[in-house]
């Protein structure tokens, strides 16, 4: 191949990974759907752990309660997908490091923006034991 030719290819796979990845968030002006109450159940995990699957120790509880506790974002997965889980401004590790890599039922307003869901939490309690998968 020459030079030419991979310069072409690579300026083409540029273009269409950059139209790939603005078609999946969308525009800048796109509005945010309207918040809405939700209770939802799932595992609690920190996205650094749950993302790389790169825990620290084999002691999955242990390793996503330090990130937790360290400020590493905190989200729960469900059935339905992630969601990120937030208390606003003050954060989410004083109320999620009791319930690392556990289940737990969230309440809380539903925020979505370009494919992110967002839960501003009002409440969270450790969730029934349940025979289904998550």
């Amino acid at each position: 191949m020459s030079l030419r030719n991979w310069i072409l290819s690579a300026v083409a796979l540029v273009a269409v990974c950059g139209a790939v990845a603005f078609a999946q968030v969308g525009s800048p002006g796109q509005k945010a759907i309207a918040p809405k109450e939700v209770t939802l159940t799932g595992k609690v995990v920190d996205l650094q752990n749950f993302m790389t699957e790169k825990f620290a120790s084999s002691d999955h509880k242990m390793c996503t309660q330090t990130c937790i506790r360290a400020g590493v974002p905190v989200a729960l997965e469900t059935t339905n997908g992630l969601y990120i889980l937030s208390q606003g401004e003050k954060g989410a590790s004083n109320l999620f490091a009791p319930f690392a890599f556990e289940r737990a039922e969230v309440k809380g307003k539903l925020y979505e923006k370009h494919g992110v869901k967002y839960i501003d939490v009002t409440s969270a309690t450790k969730a029934p034991e349940s025979h289904s998968k998550m």
